[in-house]
């Protein structure tokens, strides 16, 4: 065995553990409490203080859908003393919780859609407000993103609850129809032209 060929041998798992180690630096990727819909209304829990500036790892987050081009409300409730519910809202999803920068910017592959701190729009709302986020979905029918986190306050630790209620309309069986009946009408021009 040629010294090249034991330096190829002995450097491969010193190769291997350096890789490893590379990947792990990253944060942990997105782990969602839930999938949210139009009508729905969930609970879960986040720690105190774990927002709204740093990264995400302590953020609860959420992946939700909404109609394209309609009206969209997502308002989170505490349900424990002491919850000062900070929340934003992106379209898109990250890889790792180290791509969301803070509760008010875009990230590396996510477009910050809106956001909210109390009752309105980042007024400072105080702790035991319900949060109230609302934007128009001009964005996509692909995957949004809900984070919400405990604002910076200083009361305390622990684990916090809070309860989310999703408003956004619900395409009926009729939309439904309408939808169908224009498809088969394009179908059906599209074949009359191919005869011509």
């Amino acid at each position: 065995m040629t010294f090249l060929t034991s330096l190829r041998r002995a450097s491969l798992p010193l190769l291997a553990a350096g890789l490893f180690a590379a990947g792990t630096v990253h944060a942990a990727p997105i782990s969602f409490a839930g999938t949210l819909a139009a009508g729905s209304i969930e609970s879960g829990s986040v720690l105190a203080e774990s927002g709204p500036f740093g990264n995400g790892d302590n953020w609860s987050f959420w992946q939700f859908s909404v109609p394209f081009l309609e009206p969209v409300s997502i308002t989170v409730t505490p349900l424990s003393a002491g919850f000062d519910p900070i929340v934003g809202v992106w379209y898109g999803i990250e890889s790792d919780t180290a791509n969301y920068f803070d509760m008010l910017s875009s990230s590396l592959n996510t477009t910050f859609a809106a956001g909210a701190d109390g009752s309105g729009p980042f007024d400072l709302g105080g702790v035991g407000e319900p949060a109230t986020v609302s934007f128009d979905n001009v964005f996509g029918t692909g995957p949004f993103v809900l984070a919400i986190a405990d604002y910076a306050d200083g009361l305390g630790s622990g684990s916090l609850d809070y309860r989310i209620s999703v408003t956004a309309p619900i395409p009926e069986p009729q939309t439904y129809a309408l939808m169908g009946l224009g498809l088969a009408l394009m179908a059906g021009m599209m074949r009359g032209r191919r005869r011509d």
